[in-house]
């Protein structure tokens, strides 16, 4: 190992915000120089800052950040590395990796799609697919299917990372990009979701849906539909029966204020 790198780690592994950033900033100037055993070394201590509590230390989250973008800057070379850390049980350090894995983007997808299929844990699953959802490449597209058929999952940690990502995948896509069956389809799913037994569901199925209807994937038929339920839900329809959640009610209102 380098002397520059031990010297770094050595930083890293301090307990003050400025050292950890005078050790990060070492790593971020040399991190496409590193040989696949130095890079893991790196790896493994820049995730390690990942598992930081934010609440705990909110004063260290700039060196957490931080680690985030210097590992998406090392690419697709630590993906098997970012992976074997993804296993763990860790929510806040989880959803760092995930975001790694989303912004290195594309060849992230194949290893997020098999680690998604082949796990047994519902909280790996929800953790795969939110990383999906943070791939902003229309080559995600390909995974599509499995993001849907996770909507219907009886675990509500998985559901709900699944609805998000089928949202953050619609802000890219156009109507040129699916077929009118895979829109229907989704339309479909996302509408039933409305009526999920949990809040946090219907809330993010309806702001799924305002996305469609901002990005023109809608029919008239399903605009009217999607509005009546959003009257209902608000309380403005003639049956006064809305839905009791105000996280709800707002994204329904969103979705009616959105221009026609």
């Amino acid at each position: 190992m380098r002397d520059n790198i031990q010297e770094a780690l050595e930083k890293v592994a301090g307990h003050d915000l400025e050292t950890i950033m005078s050790g990060l900033r070492i790593i971020e100037e040399g991190i496409h120089t590193y040989d696949s055993e130095d890079l893991l070394t790196v790896t493994d201590t820049l995730g390690s800052l990942l598992f930081i509590d934010g609440f705990d230390r909110p004063d260290l989250q700039p060196a957490v950040e931080a680690a985030v973008e210097i590992l998406a800057e090392a690419g697709a070379e630590v993906i098997p590395y970012i992976m074997d850390s993804f296993e763990n049980m860790d929510i806040k350090a989880n959803i760092s990796f995930a975001k790694v894995l989303g912004k290195i983007g594309v060849p992230a997808i194949p290893h997020l799609l098999d680690f998604y299929r082949q796990s047994d844990s519902s909280y790996q699953k929800a953790y795969a697919l939110y990383a999906l959802g943070k791939i902003k490449d229309k080559s995600v597209l390909a995974v599509l299917p499995d993001i849907m058929e996770a909507v219907d999952s009886e675990h509500l940690e998985v559901r709900d990372s699944a609805i998000r990502a089928l949202g953050k995948t619609i802000e890219i896509i156009t109507g040129r990009d699916i077929s009118t069956v895979r829109r229907d389809s989704i339309f479909n799913l996302l509408f039933r979701c409305i009526a999920d037994l949990h809040s946090t569901i219907r809330a993010k199925a309806l702001r799924a849906l305002g996305k469609m209807q901002k990005h023109g994937l809608l029919t008239e038929a399903q605009r009217s539909q999607l509005s009546a339920a959003c009257r209902r839900i608000t309380g403005q329809d003639e049956n006064y029966q809305w839905d009791r959640a105000f996280i709800v009610r707002k994204e329904a209102q969103e979705v009616l204020d959105l221009p026609d």
